[in-house]
């Protein structure tokens, strides 16, 4: 669909929602118009839309059921991943549940990461997962932290052992009946050349059948040497190897993550020629700028929700989830929305207010957000193409 008539559909329910009349309706209009200039966006036609062209990385204390329920009100097609789940855990804890709690017809469409290094754990937790209902299995072949990569021996330090990837990815096939894909870096350490990564690509795709890899364009630095935020920041981003991978493997699939803080940089991205845009940090800091990744990127409608019916949608949520929890979920709820007014005028005093309002025990968390945008203005609460 053009922009131009996706700005029609959007205005059409922006006044739909809000009631405007003539000059409202060329406030609103001139807003919209405004915000995609300002954000560079162009006409995206020419983007071929594969079914993961646009995911949500795995984030650990970010990517939970709650703030999947909070991004399927933004998109409907965006492939959101599940924080990473270590097999060893879901295979020894005795309640799955703790690990793969999900509504997958709600959050769906959805991979489950799994981080771990013996092959035969590895099988078992995907025949677990796929009994839950799971149907996608992400290995973690990136993650720098010392506790996973260094004394667990998995994460980014699998990239030194392809071969144990392989097998990795053999066992989650034999579980699933569908080839595992893999997250990585584009190398470790002095490990860094990009024929070090094709020889990992090839031997992994080759022997596994794994075809889709979302590559973290950094390289990881282990040892302890930097935090995972250092390891997030401080190693140069090298998109360039990444769009090599796509020449090199024209066969396989190629999800390019890091450093991707707008729209407009993501598109940018897939008019290279990688097939997806993997979304991180950039999604949990401002996860209203997300808000038409499904008529920019998959060539649908929006799901069009204003912030205002967002809240209140995700405070119903939160209010079954209450009743189901108790209070020990309320911080966690209130978590994946603490962002929702990003940037916009009082949206430090909305976030000062749920923390007040948390203070108070008997106060449910569906109130709390109620209340807690009072202090917004309408024209950012009830407007769609607020930037």
């Amino acid at each position: 669909m053009p922009i131009s008539s996706v700005v029609k559909v959007v205005v059409n329910s922006c006044i739909a929602a809000v009631g405007l009349q003539n000059r409202g309706y060329q406030r609103c209009q001139q807003r919209m118009w405004m915000s995609y200039k300002s954000e560079g966006i162009k006409d995206t036609d020419d983007i071929k839309a594969f079914p993961d062209s646009f995911s949500v990385a795995p984030m650990m204390e970010y990517t939970d059921r709650h703030q999947r329920t909070l991004m399927r009100m933004l998109s409907k097609h965006a492939v959101l991943y599940t924080e990473m789940v270590t097999s060893n855990a879901l295979v020894r804890s005795g309640d799955p549940n703790r690990f793969l709690d999900a509504d997958l017809a709600l959050e769906g469409p959805i991979v489950l990461q799994l981080g771990g290094s013996d092959p035969e754990q590895m099988n078992t937790a995907a025949k677990m997962a796929f009994d839950y209902g799971y149907r996608e299995i992400n290995i973690n072949c990136g993650c720098p932290s010392e506790k996973v990569a260094g004394a667990g021996c998995f994460g980014a330090a699998l990239m030194l052992q392809p071969q144990l990837v392989v097998e990795l990815a053999q066992a989650v096939q034999e579980a699933v009946g569908r080839p595992a894909t893999v997250k990585c870096r584009i190398g470790v350490d002095q490990q860094d050349s990009y024929e070090q990564l094709a020889r990992f690509v090839e031997a992994v795709s080759s022997q596994a059948g794994v075809a889709h890899f979302a590559v973290h364009a950094r390289k990881a630095v282990l040892g302890g040497i930097f935090s995972p935020h250092d390891n997030r920041s401080i190693p140069p981003l090298r998109p360039e190897m990444v769009r090599q991978l796509v020449k090199d493997f024209p066969a396989l699939r190629f999800s390019i993550n890091g450093g991707v803080g707008s729209l407009e940089a993501a598109l940018q991205h897939l008019q290279t020629g990688v097939q997806g845009v993997m979304v991180g940090r950039a999604v949990v800091n401002d996860p209203y700028h997300w808000r038409t990744v499904d008529s920019h990127i998959f060539h649908t409608t929006d799901p069009g929700l204003t912030r205002r019916e967002i809240i209140i949608k995700y405070a119903q949520y939160s209010a079954d989830q209450e009743k189901i929890h108790g209070k020990r979920v309320r911080r966690a709820l209130v978590k994946p929305v603490l962002n929702l007014f990003h940037s916009e005028v009082n949206g430090k005093r909305y976030r000062t207010a749920i923390d007040e309002y948390l203070k108070l025990p008997d106060m449910s968390v569906e109130d709390i957000l109620l209340k807690s945008i009072e202090c917004i203005p309408l024209e950012v609460l009830d407007n769609f193409s607020t930037s």
